[in-house]
This record gives structure tokens, C-alpha cells and sequence, in this order.
């Protein structure tokens, strides 16, 4: 969770909502004070890599190399 406790209180002049924008989904809050407020959602993809055994049942993971990749 992310709290945006700075923006409580705040007059919204307009709010935005873009389907595709450069990085996925974004959202932008204009403030009549002149601050602006801005959420992307961000693809994340995740490798997954493991080094296994099969000892004739369940594999047994030797080293796992998965990482989370970051977006572009």
C-alpha cells in the first residue's frame, strides 16, 4: 500500500486517465495549486530459473536464479 497523505484536502482541477501510456495504464491529478499527482502501472516481468534433479518423484531445485526483471 501507498499512502499519498500530502494530497488529502487537496482541490482537484482535473483528472486524467490515459489507457496506454508510455510505460502502461497512468492516471494524472491536476490540483488548483499548481501540483499535479501522477500513477503508472507498471508491467513487471519476473524470470523464472531453476536448476533441478529429478530423483524420481518431485524435482529437487539445486539453485533457483529467478529475478524480478525490471520494465524497459
Amino acid at each position: 500500500m501507498v499512502e499519498c497523505s500530502e494530497l488529502a484536502g487537496k482541490v482537484i482541477r482535473s483528472l486524467t486517465l490515459y489507457e496506454d501510456a508510455n510505460y502502461g495504464p497512468e492516471i494524472s491529478i491536476d490540483f488548483t495549486d499548481g501540483t499535479n499527482f501522477s500513477a503508472c502501472l507498471m508491467p513487471r516481468f519476473t524470470v523464472e530459473a531453476k536448476c533441478t534433479r529429478d530423483e524420481g518423484g518431485q524435482p529437487v531445485v539445486l539453485q533457483d536464479y529467478s529475478i524480478m526483471a525490471r520494465s524497459r
